[in-house]
């Protein structure tokens, strides 16, 4: 009861008094198609019985990208965009800039597609973002659902390809990359440990999750490449996110 209490009152705080409890109701009901929030231009859907509340109350309720963006950014690269959350965030905030969603999963996909489809200059790839064109196996390695999808490189089991991000720049003809959002379990290990060269230095924010905590070693690839790369940056972190701004670069 306390927590559905509180549950309902920052759902009132942050949406309004109509859009709060309608909120929550549609949240404990499971009836999660058709989600309309002040502020958010266009209806999205969550599936029931998977991680997609949750994602959900991360990203809008939970705020953990509530952060001062870069101002005015052209092109944001959303990498394990899953169903499309973050990216239908920042296309509010930003509506006139190119955003590109990657996202490995087929199903995942399907869901992106679906939310983002009503915006324009909106881009989907359906691969796993890599360091170079292999294939990848996409699966739950950890039993974890949905928004924990990992992919790993094989021979043989390799269910969707892969893609970098210089692959990224080439085909949509790319200069510069404002903002980076990297949530790709584990792959950042991969990501950063080569091939970064041409595209990190043209990139001026990055919001990564680090994923020590489900595979040993993930960050200092990561660090390794941004103390190569940037002589001059800003470092900080909200909530699971670590944030990095290029001040190489205006």
């Amino acid at each position: 009861m306390i927590r559905n209490i509180n549950l309902i009152n920052r759902l009132i705080k942050l949406f309004g008094l109509k859009h709060g409890i309608l909120l929550f109701f549609k949240l404990k009901l499971k009836n999660t198609n058709n989600i309309q929030l002040p502020g958010i231009t266009h209806p999205f859907s969550l599936r029931k019985g998977t991680s997609d509340i949750p994602t959900f109350k991360q990203v809008f309720i939970e705020q953990e990208y509530n952060i001062n963006f870069i101002e005015n950014p052209k092109t944001i690269i959303d990498a394990g965009a899953n169903i499309g959350l973050f990216s239908i965030l920042v296309k509010n905030k930003f509506p006139d800039a190119k955003l590109i969603c990657i996202e490995p999963d087929k199903e995942n996909f399907e869901t992106l597609k679906q939310n983002l489809s009503p915006y324009k200059d909106v881009h989907f790839e359906n691969f796993g973002l890599w360091n170079k064109q292999t294939m990848l196996k996409v699966y739950d390695k950890y039993n974890m659902g949905k928004w924990a999808m990992v992919v790993e490189e094989t021979k043989t089991e390799g269910n969707v390809s892969a893609i970098s991000i210089n692959e990224l720049l080439e085909k949509y003809q790319i200069d510069r990359i404002d903002i980076l959002k990297v949530d790709i379990e584990t792959s950042e290990k991969v990501v950063f440990s080569d091939n970064y060269e041409q595209w990190l230095p043209k990139t001026k924010m990055i919001l990564i999750e680090l994923h020590d905590w489900m595979e040993p070693a993930c960050a200092q690839p990561f660090f390794n490449a941004i103390h190569k790369t940037f002589k001059k940056y800003t470092y900080l972190i909200k909530g699971e996110n670590t944030i990095i701004i290029n001040n190489d670069i205006d």
